[in-house]
């Protein structure tokens, strides 16, 4: 009697272990009885229904996670070859759908993400690509939605993380933009050099037009070189400057 009491205790212990289940906080179980989901618990302590060899407990993470694509080659409007880098913010919202619709529920949000980037990248040239990269978030998230909702998830957001063209295209703009940066720099020369150009004739037809202007500037550039100057008013007699003797 001893014996058989001591079974019957511990059969009641590990019953009612069975019977409870512990729910952390960021999951949620799901209950099924006889194949058919009986219900979903939140976090906490739980008392399980039916009896334990007809029941079944998963349990799922609904905690926010990230979802990467790295450098998915697509074809743009104007050039195959381009690389986007692009990540998707999402988590469970309906942890019996995400455990019953599809057998791979991740893998059909990621294609849809997949698909999404292609026909965006194909819609748009590649300069366009890269200026509406900031606006991509909200078409690429409404492809997510649909397919993310039908298996129990829900999209939070998208981003457009990098977007590199093909190697070829990189170096073809850097030529484009250094040949315009020494256009500019040989218009400017040319500006420079016709501004000093149109200060020279200036300055000629004014030395022209004032014979005068002409000798007093002879006379500057003269002593600024240390030389000698005779000037001619009308005599025979040349007039010496005070430097030294006269001279041509």
């Amino acid at each position: 009697m001893v014996l058989v009491g001591a079974v019957i205790g511990k059969h009641r212990r590990v019953a009612q272990v069975v019977m409870a289940r512990t729910v952390n906080e960021g999951f949620r179980a799901v209950v099924r009885v006889d194949g058919r989901v009986r219900t979903v618990l939140g976090p906490g302590r739980h008392r399980l229904p039916g009896p334990f060899w007809r029941r079944r407990v998963e349990t799922v993470d609904v905690r926010e996670q990230l979802m990467i694509v790295t450098g998915q080659e697509v074809a743009a409007a104007d050039l195959p070859g381009v690389k986007i880098s692009a990540a998707l913010r999402w988590s469970v919202a309906d942890p019996a759908a995400w455990l019953g619709v599809a057998q791979e529920p991740e893998d059909q949000v990621r294609l849809a993400f997949q698909i999404g980037i292609r026909d965006w990248a194909a819609s748009l040239d590649v300069a366009e690509l890269v200026a509406a990269r900031a606006d991509a978030s909200a078409t690429l998230e409404a492809v997510a939605r649909p397919v993310a909702e039908r298996v129990g998830a829900t999209v939070i957001a998208a981003t457009v993380r990098d977007i590199v063209v093909p190697t070829e295209l990189r170096r073809a703009a850097l030529a484009v933009a250094t040949a315009r940066l020494d256009g500019m720099a040989q218009l400017e020369r040319a500006r420079s050099e016709t501004a000093a150009l149109r200060a020279a004739a200036n300055g000629a037809r004014l030395l022209a037009d004032n014979p005068a202007l002409l000798q007093l500037r002879t006379v500057e550039a003269a002593s600024a070189g240390g030389g000698q100057i005779v000037l001619r008013l009308g005599t025979d007699d040349p007039v010496r400057s005070p430097s030294g003797d006269a001279g041509a």
